[in-house]
């Protein structure tokens, strides 16, 4: 063989290979225009239908639009009106997850901004008691804490970076407050503090948090271990917030909380008196003249020390 001739073969492969590169190039350009063009012509046909007043036909095509094909130009389009057609129909569950659905795929359509307000509407009224569940029954019944949270941790997921995720999130401590599920709550306003700080949402999910542990530790025997808890939520509120309105209340939620332990510190003091344990008595008597101010339970302490012989 010459020198010239594997020169030759391997610009002739080169040619070729150019060749069926090119060839790929516009099939795959046809196949493209194609597959945008029958989205096109489906996307319109569900225009039509929609224009015609056959708004169930016309989700349905929307649907099979978004689903079909994706990655079409038609898509986004699609997928909007679909969701915008089952919320005016009152298919609110529905509508939500079509607004989710086009939120994850479609990002940067010029749909997101209405899609994401729409879709945090639907999670609040949920969350509110005020988004009804159809049954297969034709009932209709509220939607449960489950379900509305998990609606508006989409929300907060969306656009973590909004006043409307720390708004759903803090919304998710509020559901479970009302469901009595106190430590999903706690665990709800904490995450409103510790994700979203700077929010308007933070200093009153802190002061929450402290109101919940205080009513755990009033209730019953008082636990003291969820006052101190409460004590503490309170103080973090005063350093994290001190200029906040909730401050304020942290504030006068602190005193009450000083003057039940006083009061608890003399009734303990008074049930040792009663039971003629005089050394007991006078500890608690003690302890009660120690941590308060001069006033009624202060000098009743101490006229007590006095009479037992402390």
């Amino acid at each position: 063989m010459s020198l010239r001739q594997p020169t030759l073969f391997f610009l002739a492969a080169s040619f070729l290979s150019s060749c069926n590169s090119s060839i790929n190039e516009a099939q795959l350009a046809s196949t493209v225009d194609a597959t945008q063009g029958s989205a096109k012509a489906l996307y319109d046909s569900g225009r039509a239908a929609e224009s015609s007043g056959k708004s169930k036909k016309a989700i349905k095509i929307y649907h099979k639009v978004s689903r079909s094909y994706p990655l079409s130009d038609s898509a986004a389009d699609a997928k909007f009106r679909e969701a915008s057609l089952l919320d005016l129909s009152g298919a609110l569950l529905e509508a939500f997850e079509a607004y989710d659905s086009l939120l994850s795929k479609y990002p940067a359509s010029p749909y997101y901004a209405i899609s994401i307000t729409r879709q945090e509407t639907l999670a609040q009224l949920a969350a509110g008691g005020d988004l009804k569940n159809p049954t297969f029954i034709g009932l209709k019944t509220r939607v449960g804490a489950k379900k509305a949270t998990e609606m508006l941790a989409k929300v907060r997921d969306n656009a973590p970076r909004s006043l409307s995720a720390a708004r759903a999130q803090f919304t998710t401590g509020e559901v479970w407050k009302n469901e009595k599920k106190y430590d999903l709550s706690i665990d709800a306003f904490r995450q409103v503090v510790r994700d979203y700080p700077d929010s308007r949402y933070g200093p009153e999910a802190q002061f929450r948090i402290g109101k919940i542990l205080l009513a755990q530790g009033l209730e019953g025997n008082q636990d003291s271990a969820n006052l101190e808890r409460s004590h503490r939520a309170f103080d973090d509120l005063l350093l994290r917030y001190p200029d906040s309105k909730q401050a304020g209340d942290a504030r006068r939620e602190i005193a009450k909380l000083a003057s039940n332990e006083i009061q608890r510190t003399y009734d303990v003091a008074e049930f040792y008196r009663k039971k003629g344990k005089t050394s007991s008595a006078l500890f608690y008597f003690r302890e009660t003249v120690r941590k308060s101010k001069p006033g009624t339970l202060h000098n009743r302490a101490k006229a007590w020390i006095v009479k037992l012989g402390g």
